[in-house]
């Protein structure tokens, strides 16, 4: 869809590219060559060029190379300023051409650096590189989605690696911007506030260590969150330690691979075999995934034995737990809308604050294999195990 913002920004790089000087240029060429033939050919009977429009007509398939016949001088005057025409012509039409193709150009040039704005919604920000975002990337279709979102990556990769992964994955809609995505003006070209979600992987790409990975991405993700407070968002960390802050950041999912790397091990040993269990779920060639996903209405107050027979039954998944969520509530949620003193002055200094006062925040309890008897809530989703569609 194409909006008048997108409408007059094209206009403004056609000002500077000096667009509308070449064309003004190309139309007066084109009008004093017509009233020129036409003050030369009027008087001659036997011309074609009778009116102003004639020469008009004449003066635009002459100077655009169409060659009609329809339309042409015969008298010596005429002849010359056709000439002059012709050779004008040639040089002011590839000007008018070469300008606009120059723009278009620029266009694809800037977006292949990383350069140049999303304009798509509802897409998928993937910040940061490094050697599990390719995983990331390709884990997004195995989950059996109808349509792919747009994967926008916000990293400082060189142009040649974003290239060689673009053609590896050209099913996929993949756009790449360039740049530290904890600065706010390389967030706002990756339209982070229309973005549906925002996975920050621990940062390796370009001159990035990992002795501040971390650092970056607790950064990254409180710039984010003050720049769209709703979007979810998902965060890999090297250093547990470090978890407190993204909680504070109020980032939705925080992933410590260190956190699974000793209870894995430990599995091994005391239940052999148990690993690959996990790896052949974890694995992107298995058709049976984790999967999270709504609790059918009729379901509400009845048991967890209920629900797990309807799954097992009717979508033949297995039924593993539940995701109890629970929203934040606002001081302002609380407020009536009386239009009291002592509440009209609460909310106004809520609003000079410019901060969302909360009464308690938003909470996601995991239950695994609660007992039968547990009693669905309108607050639960489902965590199955189930196979989905190729």
């Amino acid at each position: 869809m194409i909006s008048l913002a997108n409408v007059k920004k094209f206009f403004r790089i056609l000002r500077r590219e000096r667009f509308f000087l070449v064309a003004f240029i190309t139309i007066s060429v084109i009008i004093l060559c017509a009233a020129a033939a036409f003050v030369f050919e009027n008087s001659q009977e036997e011309s074609s060029i009778r009116s102003l429009w004639d020469g008009i007509w004449w003066a635009v398939v002459t100077i655009c190379t169409v060659g009609y016949g329809d339309k042409y001088p015969i008298s010596n005057g005429g002849k010359i300023v056709a000439l002059g025409l012709m050779i004008s012509g040639i040089g002011l039409l590839s000007l008018v051409t070469a300008t606009i193709a120059s723009v278009f150009v620029a266009q694809k040039i800037k977006e292949g650096k990383g350069l140049e704005t999303v304009k798509q919604r509802n897409h998928i920000v993937i910040c940061g590189w490094n050697r599990h975002t390719e995983d990331v990337i390709s884990w997004l279709k195995s989950f059996g989605e109808t349509e792919t979102p747009t994967i926008v990556l916000v990293n400082e990769l060189p142009v040649d690696e974003i290239d060689i992964l673009k053609t590896k994955y050209e099913n996929y809609d993949i756009m790449f911007i360039r740049g530290n995505h904890a600065n706010e003006i390389v967030l706002q070209r990756a339209n982070i506030q229309k973005a549906r979600f925002v996975v920050l992987m621990a940062d390796s790409s370009g001159t990035n260590t990992g002795n501040r990975t971390d650092e970056r991405t607790i950064l990254a993700a409180l710039t984010i969150k003050s720049m769209a407070p709703k979007i979810r968002i998902v965060a890999e960390l090297l250093d547990k330690d470090n978890q407190q802050y993204l909680k504070r950041a109020n980032v939705d999912e925080i992933i410590i691979m260190e956190d699974y790397m000793g209870s894995l091990l430990a599995s091994a040993v005391t239940h052999p075999g148990l690993p690959r269990v996990f790896s052949t779920i974890l694995s992107k060639d298995d058709r049976n995934k984790l999967q999270r996903t709504a609790i059918p209405g009729q379901f509400v107050g009845k048991t967890f034995a209920e629900l797990s027979d309807f799954f097992r039954g009717k979508k033949n998944a297995i039924l593993i737990g539940l995701l109890r969520e629970k929203k934040s509530v606002k001081l302002e949620d609380m407020l009536s809308d009386d239009t009291s003193v002592i509440e009209t002055f609460i909310r106004e200094k809520i609003r000079e604050s410019k901060k969302d006062l909360l009464y308690e925040q938003d909470q996601t309890k995991v239950v695994v294999n609660p007992e039968g008897k547990e009693i669905i809530t309108s607050h639960d989703f489902a965590v199955i195990l189930s196979k989905v569609e190729n």
